[in-house]
């Protein structure tokens, strides 16, 4: 065997020098998790950790409101499964006002199909119910059942689509070569109808009318609402609006065990059926119809995310399906904007997260506090880089992300990390005025 030789000079002091320049700022962490595994992060100047975090979380203003959407991992920042919606209608008496936070899981497909279609269905039924029932301020409780069938009517329709496609007695009837036939003669359509009801897609939404005198907000999921509001001469006041949609709220827990007596997998692991966290959800039909489903047509769709075996588990639970919910709840509050200021706080459950993982472990009044005292001391500031003067989303996840802590900030921006080490993050601020 021949060998060929190379020389290489040795590096000049200068050329060392230089490297070593290159990684001085670069450290090490174990994530607090112990054991040998190091990841590498990169110590950022504080003048630039506002001008970064601004860039990776798409911070935005309008009018009257502010939005991040945030996913600092890498590998995942494509793949961020949160969207929003900040939208204006001219609608009969004014200009309304429609927010909105959708935290997908398992996928892109469904959460990207309620994006696209819930704005426009609660938009024309809204418009419906304006041009029949002009004085809806006055029945406030017709606005809430809009908001309702909208959300209900979208996660009929994939339900629908995949019955349609597939009906029960049909499904149970087919042998698996019939079966195949009919999924590879409509194999497009067939691949969208699964991933829809295979993945899923929280909903958290306001809607405001054109004086500002009241305010809808409707939940399906483990999104939160927080109004925050003080007289103007007074002290900020937090208020959380809706209840988590999960099985840490021992009231949904119960629900559910209610619901499905006698199965003590429904609810597992802190999980409904030991799999999903949210308890009410759109999509997610493979959990809502008979499990002949998951077991014959949508197996090879969870198999993306879940070993076979887990599939047949999961599939052997479902016994007295639905297990998650699509019955969203509805808050209405009247607003004053004339005696005092008010703003609202939407989030997904990954800001929650962030705060359930400081040391300090805050309860949820204490978070919703936190945020407000901090939203409402910058609701008038001048001071901060760039638009940290004015996007109140992206102080609240400067907040979360280390606040003043610019090593923690530094290392969460900057982590060298395959793994995904936090949830995706949405937050938008919407003040009324």
């Amino acid at each position: 065997m021949v060998y060929n030789m190379v020389n290489l000079q040795a590096a000049t002091s200068t050329e060392n020098l230089r490297a070593l320049e290159e990684v001085k700022d670069f450290y090490t962490t174990d994530l607090g998790r112990g054991g040998k595994e190091r990841w590498t992060y990169h110590m950022l100047p504080e003048a630039a950790l506002d001008v970064e975090l601004h860039r990776m979380s798409n911070a935005t203003s309008s009018t009257s409101v502010d939005s991040v959407t945030f996913q600092p991992c890498a590998a995942y920042a494509e793949l961020n499964q949160d969207r929003y919606s900040i939208e204006e209608w001219e609608l009969p008496g004014g200009v309304w006002q429609f927010t909105a936070i959708y935290d997908g899981h398992c996928g892109h497909d469904t959460v990207n199909y309620v994006h696209k279609r819930l704005p426009s269905m609660v938009r024309t039924s809204l418009q419906a119910l304006l041009q029949s029932t002009p004085t809806t301020s006055s029945k406030p409780e017709l606005v809430s059942e809009v908001l309702c069938n909208a959300v209900r009517r979208l996660d009929q329709s994939i339900r629908s689509d995949l019955l349609d496609f597939l009906p029960h007695d049909h499904l149970t009837k087919m042998n698996d070569v019939q079966l195949n036939r009919h999924v590879s003669l409509r194999d497009s359509e067939w691949n969208t109808i699964s991933t829809r009801c295979t993945q899923g897609s929280t909903v958290l939404l306001a809607l405001s009318d054109p004086l500002k005198k009241n305010v809808w907000i409707l939940n399906l999921g483990d999104s939160i609402a927080v109004l925050g509001s003080r007289p103007l001469s007074g002290q900020w006041s937090a208020t959380i609006i809706n209840a988590i949609h999960n099985c840490s709220n021992p009231s949904e827990r119960r629900r559910i065990q209610q619901e499905h007596p006698s199965e003590q997998a429904c609810v597992c692991d802190n999980r409904v059926l030991g799999y999903l966290a949210p308890t009410r959800a759109l999509g997610d039909t493979w959990l809502k119809v008979p499990s002949v489903y998951t077991r014959r047509a949508f197996a090879p769709h969870l198999q993306d995310w879940l070993p076979p075996r887990q599939v047949a588990q999961y599939a052997s639970r479902i016994l007295t399906p639905p297990y998650i919910s699509d019955l969203p709840e509805v808050y209405h509050h009247s607003l004053d904007v004339s005696q005092r200021e008010l703003f609202l706080i939407l989030s997904s459950d990954g800001l929650q997260d962030l705060y359930d993982n400081h040391d300090t472990q805050l309860s949820d009044q204490e978070m919703a506090d936190h945020w407000v005292g901090l939203v409402g001391r910058h609701m008038h500031s001048t001071t901060g880089m760039g638009s940290m003067k004015s996007n109140l989303a992206l102080r609240l996840l400067r907040d979360a992300v280390g606040g003043d802590d610019t090593e923690l900030v530094s290392r969460n921006l900057t982590l060298e990390m395959e793994d995904k080490w936090m949830d995706d993050i949405t937050i938008l601020v919407q003040r009324f005025q």
